[in-house]
């Protein structure tokens, strides 16, 4: 690796400035340049394909008066790059632009039905307390690029998410006080989603985000861009920048990711991540918001327990057969599920007779107790953490506690805000 200039190529064309701050300038070497034989970033992903991706720059000005400051993320579909809005003095904006083939417009829609106040916020005439923990798009635009348009959403910047914090402590859980206040952010962010008709499908840590209280951090991001650049490859035209991440933060946890959410109480297909996968929708029953609340049941247990629920994957199996091992397994959790939950799906013969019994092509596990998988927990609060999770891990959808319900729990309410057990 070496440490020169790669060059820039010529300026992506940006709307006409309508610019009430100076530009920063940011240095144009000085940074680690990344050999070209490596990958880097989002050339690591399977799908990647450089003229999807908008090239984007540190210290381009895009839609005319975002100055882009530094790079926070990438994925299959978009990079998240921190901007300043240089018509707003100190005014940080997270910018996430879309490949050009991506089907942003879901997600939008998703957002702009969210902006919409539910029934309880209307009868109230108060924004629902949900809303601070569900992640709001504030702005929307196009920007052309050299293959193709991509579609920008504007958004207040957050911090590290809830699994890169958990990476990060020294168990790999965290403690239950802090288990019981990401849930109780969560449940209220679920609450306002589900209220509004929208299923999330998608919960786990990844999507759960930890705002920022002190912009401080981002003007430091900004300010370490112009000290000790960060490094970057150069492919063509395209520069290829080295992420930076917002570790710090200590605000309201915050619902993210809307991308694979659906609006409506019934909906049919596959969704959900495979290993937090209800089993409605592995048996492809209708679905509704409950799938959110197994999600729910799942998430608690990998922030407090050091190994999986369920083990049942392996990547050289066939979908089919890790279904049948995931639905074994939820088999030897949970019994035997109801005659009403199997008279739901055609396909439930494939794996319990008509009396119940398991027939499927793997075998069953031994039969075991939620109970006994706990290790964090003893005693009375391990009872009330067993009756939690029985709240949502449950086969009958119906039989699942809501978001609102399971709120007031009495494990999550069990811990004053000092970190201790409630007398």
């Amino acid at each position: 690796m070496a440490s020169a200039s790669p060059p820039q190529g010529p300026s992506p064309p940006i709307k006409k400035s309508r610019i009430g701050h100076s530009p920063h300038l940011f240095p144009t070497g000085g940074f680690e340049v990344i050999e070209p034989s490596l990958q880097v970033e989002e050339e690591k992903l399977p799908t990647y394909d450089r003229t999807n991706y908008y090239p984007m720059r540190i210290g381009d000005i895009v839609d005319g008066h975002y100055q882009v400051v530094a790079k926070l993320g990438y994925g299959g579909t978009s990079t998240v790059w921190l901007a300043r809005d240089l018509n707003k003095e100190r005014l940080y904006r997270a910018l996430k632009v879309h490949t050009r083939n991506a089907a942003y417009h879901h997600e939008l829609s998703v957002y702009e039905h969210l902006k919409k106040p539910i029934q309880q916020e209307i009868d109230d005439k108060d924004s629902h307390p949900g809303r601070d923990h569900v992640r709001q798009l504030e702005d929307f635009f196009m920007l052309d690029g050299p293959h193709g348009q991509h579609a920008v959403f504007v958004m207040v910047p957050l911090g590290m998410s809830l699994a890169t914090m958990q990476k990060r402590q020294r168990t790999g859980v965290f403690p239950p006080i802090l288990v019981t206040q990401a849930l109780s952010q969560a449940l209220l962010g679920l609450a306002l989603l589900h209220s509004a008709d929208v299923i999330h499908t998608d919960l786990h840590a990844d999507n759960l985000l930890i705002a920022l209280t002190d912009e401080s951090i981002l003007s430091t991001i900004e300010e370490s861009e112009t000290t000790k650049p960060s490094p970057r490859k150069q492919v063509g035209d395209t520069t290829i920048h080295v992420s930076q991440y917002v570790l710090g933060g200590a605000g309201a946890l915050t619902i993210s990711d809307l991308g694979q959410a659906r609006i409506g109480r019934v909906q049919t297909g596959k969704a959900m991540p495979i290993q937090y996968r209800a089993p409605e929708v592995i048996l492809n029953m209708p679905w509704g918001t409950p799938v959110d609340m197994w999600s729910a049941g799942m998430l608690v247990w990998t922030l407090l327990e050091p190994k999986s629920l369920f083990h049942i994957y392996d990547t050289k199996s066939s979908p089919k057969i890790n279904d049948a091992h995931h639905l074994a397994a939820m088999t030897a959790l949970l019994g035997p599920p109801p005659k009403e939950f199997r008279g739901r799906s055609k396909e439930s013969i494939k794996y319990w007779d008509l009396q119940g019994n398991w027939q499927g092509p793997v075998p069953l596990p031994p039969k075991t107790q939620l109970a006994d998988l706990v290790t964090t927990l003893e005693g009375e609060q391990k009872a009330l953490f067993v009756d939690f999770l029985e709240c949502f891990l449950t086969w009958l959808p119906e039989e699942r506690l809501t978001a609102d319900q399971t709120y007031f729990h009495s494990w999550l309410r069990g811990y004053d805000e000092n970190g201790g057990e409630e007398s």
